[in-house]
């Protein structure tokens, strides 16, 4: 696919890159700029958190009795993860990092999954460089 559809692999990050697509994940943007604590940072407890609602939930150990025996709960458990995935990144991600993108000389993925350090510092230099200052004080 590398040469029709310019996915490649990125061996410095082990991700697959391309260059007319994005691929953005959301638990990189609740990582770093949910602003909430290490132990809430699952599926779950962002979607309480961040959109109010409470997902169905199973516990892993039942999965696969649930599969055979509850086939219809787990399909509703599956579904609610995907939209609680669609939401979060539709209410939060999307714009912020896309926004993020037009001020800072970076494509989505990299805003997405670089450190704020980082961020600011890109954005330093592109205002020193409408500034004409070429070694701007960090």
């Amino acid at each position: 696919w590398t040469e029709t559809g310019g996915v490649e692999l990125d061996t410095s990050s082990t991700q697959y890159r391309g260059r007319s697509t994005v691929h953005l994940d959301a638990f990189h943007w609740v990582q770093r700029d949910s602003y909430l604590p290490q132990g809430a940072q699952g599926l779950k407890a962002v979607t309480k958190y961040k959109l109010g609602y409470d997902p169905v939930e199973v516990d892993p150990e039942d999965m696969v009795p649930y599969a055979r025996e509850r086939p219809v709960h787990m399909a509703t458990y599956s579904v609610s993860d995907a939209v609680a995935t669609w939401y979060l990144y539709e209410k939060y991600v999307h714009l912020f990092i896309f926004s993020l993108s037009t001020i800072i000389p970076m494509g989505p993925e990299d805003v997405l999954s670089k450190g704020s350090g980082t961020l600011c510092e890109a954005l330093l230099m592109v205002q020193a460089f409408k500034g004409e200052i070429i070694c701007p004080n960090k």
